[in-house]
């Protein structure tokens, strides 16, 4: 287990800003759900946010696409209706607050206006945690 109280810990949390992986792979609703795996397999990631005009709606994950669908099914049939936020300059902690609560390992990051930005995982946050 790391030692938190170890002298070269920072006092403060970074921000969300700082962890996110930004301008991230989005798909929209009606999109074929071989469009979001094909997207998620190129990029190496697992989650990605489901936007209307640039705003979230839902998200679809690797583990939404672990069930039978077909390659040119609707995003819409698959994903998550409800995408779980987190503000940009929130600190770490908040993020790690709201996955523990909801028992997931992504948060779609807003900014100000409620537009998409980024995407932050629970191994953003182990990272901070640990580094």
């Amino acid at each position: 287990m790391p030692d938190l109280n170890r002298p070269d810990r920072k006092d403060t949390m970074s921000t969300i800003a700082d962890l996110m992986t930004a301008t991230p792979i989005t798909v929209g609703a009606d999109d074929e759900i071989g469009l979001a795996r094909d997207a998620m397999l190129e990029a190496g990631v697992h989650c990605l946010p489901v936007v209307r005009d640039g705003a979230p709606i839902g998200v679809v994950s690797s583990w939404d696409l672990v069930e039978e669908y077909s390659p040119v099914e609707a995003i819409r049939n698959a994903m998550t209706p409800r995408a779980l936020t987190v503000g940009v300059d929130e600190d770490a902690a908040t993020a790690a607050a709201i996955m523990q609560t909801n028992l997931v390992h992504h948060l779609v990051v807003v900014d100000i206006a409620g537009q998409v930005v980024g995407v932050v995982s629970s191994l953003d946050l182990l990272a901070e945690l640990t580094g």
